[in-house]
């Protein structure tokens, strides 16, 4: 690691690549830098190249292989023709808000009554991740009798929770993608719809949240269609799709080795861009946007608002904001999403700065796994965001831990990780080892959440340590990044071969390059946290953008006249009509060589 003060910057690795999938991509018809981009993240030739790039419906995997569909499908076909009450209990976050558009959109389009649905997301901040007591305390004197409740994204892991619920005399269908407990899925429960679970025959355990949802409403679509209640020509669940691509790059999801995630995103881009409802047009609206829909788009500007509400307060503006059914309703939500995601931006800023200094001392003390306590008025909402931030910055798997809000005992959590420490895996072998140390945990592959006493913080500190380090062996985390090679002569043509292989996200990462340019002209933008650029090399000009190059009181990483070997990834801006590239830069390597 670097001087205390100063977070190293990533390592640009070149991506090895698979010379067979190179020269069958090749052969195939794809231009250079195509087959160069899927040798670097396809490593099975055991299907055909053009199904893992670009999967078909045949390609996908039967949902009547997932434990309890038919079950789930059953009960929610009974309460739409008893016309019983309904209660859609979702997660906060883009992936739990997906859910609830999917499932509340599929109930209206069969006909139920507004009045016989209901929707309730759980509150980050007042109630904490999952099916929470303080959740049910809420939820529970507001249900109807006899309420079938489905909830999606979260309930695997919310046994206590859903025992209330069923002795109160409700049913529960829990869709959801995390984590089961070593006891497994929760016995209260109705119906436990999980692709993770121990006798799941399913073959992908890498859908989302919202993916399941899906699953589970064609499921009950096909059921009413059976009982004669729904006609066959009903539309399928499949035109939701657009918001099922929107949850599973939010959640990220794997888009390399799952086909199912792949087609799914890809349809629904196409229904964004072809058939765009009243909150995309909304969304077009707010960021000026020009030209198609594109994953990154996803990830960096629509989910970020959808999250935001949900970071700071109550979440259900960001399903409304889906479910909206006109341009205008819509519009005006999405300002008040915006709003939320600038406060948001204010709040983290602040503290990554905080955690950045305490992570400094936790390698200075010689930890690779770090658990950082952010302080009292840490702000529990964006720990999240900011653990990404240190794991970008130092390459360390980390948990950022904020104070509970209904419990000054409680002290809660949020993890994010590297490709060498899965987050689930790692909170399980820690409960095995260190039985009663964690107060409740869940998580996926790349991220999780937990609540800890604040007096256990130094034994989870230490605990997560050692899982690390088990993980790592003899290697020394750093910050790495991995880069696609050299391209010297960037142009819009490779923008659009580039694009042809969306999505990217999770497990098929954006293609990122690196050349030597001289830094011609530079100013920060925004929060003075993102750089502009202007950058030369030989008679070659480009223009960059830098985003969170630095803490908004800090000075640039580089200077006006310098020269640097940047890693970038290339982005086609459109204004007015006119497109023009811009490359996006994602890292540095000093280069002191004097010819360019």
């Amino acid at each position: 690691m670097t001087a205390h003060g100063k977070a190293p910057s990533p390592r640009l690795k070149v991506r090895p690549r698979n010379a067979a999938v190179e020269a069958a991509a090749l052969a195939l018809g794809y231009t250079p830098i195509q087959a160069r981009v899927l040798a670097g993240r396809i490593s099975d030739l055991s299907r055909p190249l053009s199904s893992l790039v670009r999967p078909s419906a045949a390609d996908l995997d039967a949902p009547d292989s997932l434990p309890d569909i038919d079950i789930a499908a059953g009960l929610l076909a009974d309460a739409v023709e008893n016309a019983a009450p309904i209660a859609i209990v979702t997660d906060h976050d883009a992936d739990g808000a997906t859910s609830h558009a999917i499932i509340r959109l599929s109930l209206k389009q069969w006909g139920v009554a507004p009045e016989q649905v209901s929707g309730y997301l759980s509150h980050r901040m007042t109630e904490g991740y999952g099916v929470s007591d303080a959740f049910i305390d809420r939820v529970l004197p507001q249900l109807r009798p006899g309420t079938c409740i489905i909830t999606a994204d979260q309930g695997s892991s919310d046994e206590n929770r859903i025992a209330r619920l069923r002795a109160a005399g409700h049913l529960v269908v829990v869709t959801d993608h995390h984590g089961i407990p070593e006891e497994g899925p929760p016995p209260s429960a109705h119906a436990v719809v999980n692709p993770v679970r121990q006798d799941s025959q399913f073959p992908d355990k890498a859908i989302a949240g919202c993916h399941t949802a899906l699953l589970v409403m064609a499921a009950t679509r096909e059921q009413l269609v059976r009982r004669g209640l729904l006609p066959g020509t009903i539309p399928k669940v499949s035109d939701l799709l657009d918001f099922c691509a929107v949850g599973t790059i939010a959640d990220a999801s794997s888009l390399g080795q799952s086909r199912n995630n792949r087609l799914i995103v890809q349809r629904g881009l196409q229904l964004m861009n072809k058939r765009p409802r009243p909150c995309w047009n909304a969304m077009r609206q707010l960021l000026n946007k020009e030209g198609p829909w594109c994953s990154s788009d996803i990830a960096f500007q629509i989910a970020t608002r959808i999250n935001a509400r949900g970071r700071l307060g109550d979440a259900m503006l960001g399903v409304e904001f889906l479910c909206a059914d006109d341009e205008e309703t819509a519009f005006e939500m999405v300002q008040e999403l915006d709003a939320n995601n600038r406060e948001r931006r204010t709040i983290e800023g602040a503290l990554t700065r905080q955690a950045i200094d305490i992570a400094h001392a936790a390698v200075d003390a010689g930890r690779i796994g770090l658990c950082l306590w952010l302080g009292e008025s840490a702000h529990a909402g964006v720990h999240g965001i900011t653990a990404s931030r240190i794991v970008e910055k130092f390459g360390c798997p980390t948990i950022c831990l904020s104070p509970a809000a209904r419990d000054a005992d409680l002290a809660t959590g949020s993890i994010r990780t590297t490709e060498v420490v899965h987050v689930r895996d790692t909170l399980t072998l820690i409960q095995q080892r260190w039985p009663g140390l964690l107060v409740s945990a869940g998580g996926h592959g790349g991220a999780g959440g937990l609540k800890v006493r604040r007096c256990d913080i130094e034994a989870l500190a230490d605990a997560w340590d050692v899982c690390v380090r088990e993980r790592y062996g003899q290697a020394v985390p750093e910050p790495t990044m991995l880069v696609d090679g050299d391209l010297e002569a960037p142009g819009l043509h490779h923008v659009i071969e580039l694009a042809a292989l969306e999505p990217y996200g999770r497990g098929f990462d954006p293609p990122v390059f690196v050349g030597t340019w001289r830094i011609v002209d530079l100013c920060p933008i925004g929060d003075q946290t993102h750089l502009k650029l202007k950058l030369s090399r030989d008679s070659h000009l480009a223009e960059g953008v830098w985003f969170n190059a630095k803490l908004a009181d800090a000075p640039p990483p580089v200077t006006i006249g310098q020269i640097a070997r940047l890693a970038f990834s290339l982005d086609a801006q459109t204004y007015r009509g006119t497109t023009r590239l811009q490359l996006v830069i994602r890292g540095i390597e000093l280069n002191m060589e004097k010819n360019i």
